[in-house]
């Protein structure tokens, strides 16, 4: 059977489109807001980042890939003032913009984590603020 080109063509750009995102630098960046220290772990189904402690105004960041399937998912817990609360610091759909290299600032306050999105090293406000978690 011969196939026409154009299907060819079209077979190809999908192949290497959906292999250009699955490779996607994803970098997070988590800012403490909170006014105190700020302690928090973080982690994926198969990566796990540790313990962090940050001072006020003070910054971390991790970066991974995104997975191939579109199911990338990074889960932080945070120690508050007011207890122990958790947020999905990075989970596909929500997160993910086409592009090759994304970076995400969190700003983490006491009424909780505020996204926001850097493009070309300039802040971009970008799904505004959420609420923690449900245990």
């Amino acid at each position: 059977m011969d196939i026409p080109k154009r299907y060819l063509l079209l077979f190809i750009l999908i192949i290497f489109v959906t292999t250009d995102l699955s490779h996607a630098e994803i970098k997070v960046e988590i800012v403490n807001y909170l006014g105190s220290k700020m302690q928090f772990h973080c982690k994926s189904k198969d990566i796990d980042l540790r313990d962090q402690r940050l001072q006020p105004g003070g910054s971390w960041s991790f970066q991974f890939q995104r997975n191939f399937f579109g199911r990338s998912l990074f889960y932080c817990s945070f120690d508050l003032p007011n207890g122990r609360r958790w947020f999905d610091i990075y989970e596909e759909p929500r997160d993910f913009i086409m592009g090759f290299s994304i970076h995400y600032l969190w700003r983490i306050g006491p009424y909780g984590p505020c996204k926001y999105t850097l493009y070309s090293n300039r802040e971009r406000w970008n799904g505004g603020c959420f609420h923690w978690n449900k245990k």
